[in-house]
């Protein structure tokens, strides 16, 4: 076997970065060579410096970095972190000691290796992403095809779920650019910006490797000495938070609609209307129209509908645009396609859960491992009711209410979800047959319901034989995000699309 060494080139490539050739050798990297079968194999001459790709001691990939700043991976690689078994340090379970430099009791997320070598060198616990960062997504375009990038992105931090739950401290030290501030974005909403700090470069400089060329290890030092926590609780001073754009406000895909409500991240919207108003329906054409529009992908509870055949077959109208019974067998396909690139489904099998309740704390561990895998930015629960509401014996409904609210909110909020709550309305609106358009007032239980919510919206159907489907926006919170109105859409119920009113059809009911 040819051994495995850092050969000339690559203790070159390593002293030109400022990083110890030893440091390298420890993390077993070593120079390569393309063979004959396209492949990378060991050679001390070679000019392909090969990071494995470690998981509990043992290789389970490899990543290559070649001349020209190529970079790829061997076939079949696991996405985990570089550098992975750094997770498991001990001092990463502990509080903080302030005896002890943040860096030495933090780990250090790098986006490039030699950013994390130079981590590694100044004395931090650190790894790195496996494939740097990732492009934001952009708005899907009309000549843009149907196929979404994948949903593997972020693997390594699913990977990793369990192992990183455990660890109390993250210093995100990534790139100064755009692919950098998202990446830092969605590590810190998944990871939870309480067990986050962040880093300042200083002028001219986009990383920490690039500190170290340009200004030497005492200022590469000082960027993970002085990295600052992401501001959650307490007073701070403005020079204390991290730049953040505006809020960004999205289309829903219906004009009328965006002049009263367009969604933003985070949020939390609270959605009530008579049985057959059409609500749920309303929220699984908007998760349509926000994957097809911005990229959004969705977890849906829905558990008063079976995944297979109702829902499933409900997706498939809405998707398509035509009756389920009209497709042809490629526009089934391409249907099913887009919906499991674009949606997960969270539900409870008794089966598989006989020892536990159906719990607000149980679907959050579920939204949370769809967090981690699929990178959700939808979260819908539909209905609350269906929820089991594990009230303590000194609470009254009102309490609880108003305390499961907040977990959720709270739960939105730390991973950037706009998440929407169906809630039935209470039978005294249909008393003796004369129903009246519900209001937020009227969901049971509390008037939680209208405080909590940063959008209100109320769906109603006047007459079940009129297609015509009144949206109410009855509570905006936030200033820019929408007004307090009512718009009118058509109900198509071949497709269960939601569409704009043309010119032809009476607003009237």
């Amino acid at each position: 076997m040819v051994p495995r060494t850092l050969g000339p080139i690559g203790v070159a490539a390593m002293e030109k970065r400022g990083i110890n050739p030893e440091t390298a050798v420890r993390f077993n990297i070593y120079t390569g060579s393309k063979n004959a079968a396209g492949g990378v194999e060991p050679d001390e001459a070679g000019n392909i410096l090969v990071f494995p790709i470690e998981e509990h001691g043992v290789v389970v990939g490899e990543k290559y970095r070649g001349p020209d700043k190529k970079f790829w991976q061997r076939k079949g690689s696991k996405q985990t972190f570089i550098g992975s078994d750094a997770l498991d340090a001990p001092v990463l379970r502990m509080d903080f000691n302030p005896g002890q430099e943040l860096h030495a009791q933090s780990l250090v997320i790098t986006e490039g290796e030699p950013d994390w070598l130079t981590a590694v060198d100044l004395g931090a616990i650190a790894v790195t992403v496996p494939a740097g960062a990732p492009s934001r997504p952009k708005e899907k375009r009309d000549d843009e095809t149907d196929e979404e990038e994948s949903s593997g992105k972020f693997e390594f931090l699913y990977h990793n779920r369990d192992r990183l739950k455990h660890i109390k401290r993250f210093i995100i030290c990534v790139d100064n650019d755009e692919p950098g501030q998202y990446l830092a974005e969605e590590l810190v909403r998944r990871l939870g910006a309480s067990r986050c700090y962040f880093v300042g470069y200083p002028e001219g400089c986009k990383d920490l490797n690039d500190v170290l060329t340009k200004h030497g290890p005492e200022a590469a030092y000082a960027v993970l000495r002085d990295a600052k926590p992401y501001p959650l609780k307490g007073v701070y001073s403005l020079a204390d938070y991290p730049d953040r754009p505006p809020v960004t406000t999205y289309s829903t895909g219906w004009d009328s609609i965006d002049t009263l409500y367009k969604p933003f991240l985070p949020s939390f919207t609270v959605v009530t209307g008579l049985p057959g108003s059409g609500k749920s329906t309303w929220v699984m054409n908007l998760c349509v129209k926000l994957a097809e529009l911005h990229g959004w992908k969705a977890a849906i509870f829905s558990p008063e509908m079976p995944v297979v055949p109702h829902l499933r077959d409900k997706m498939r109208r809405i998707v398509s645009g035509k009756d389920v019974e009209s497709l042809s067998a490629p526009q089934l396909a391409h249907a099913d396609r887009w919906i499991n690139e674009n949606l997960v489904f969270i539900d409870f099998d008794v089966a598989d859960n006989d020892d536990q309740d159906l719990t607000l704390e149980w679907l959050l561990e579920r939204a949370y491992d769809a967090l981690m895998r699929h990178g959700i930015r939808v979260l819908v629960i539909d209905p609350w009711n269906e929820i089991e509401h594990a009230r303590e014996k000194y609470e009254s409904d009102t309490a609880y209410i108003n305390r499961a609210l907040r977990l959720l909110i709270k739960f939105g909020r730390r991973h950037g979800l706009a998440t929407y709550v169906l809630a039935h309305p209470t039978k005294e609106v249909g008393k003796d047959g004369k129903a009246r358009v519900p209001t937020l007032y009227d969901i049971e239980g509390s008037a939680a319901w209208f405080n909590k919510p940063d959008i209100g919206v109320v769906i109603d159907r006047p007459n079940q034989h009129v297609d015509r489907t009144h949206v109410h926006v009855r509570k905006v919170r936030f200033e820019g995000t929408g007004n307090k109105g009512e718009a009118v859409l058509h109900f198509n119920r071949e497709n269960s699309r939601f569409e704009l009113l043309n010119a032809n059809q009476e607003v009237f009911t």
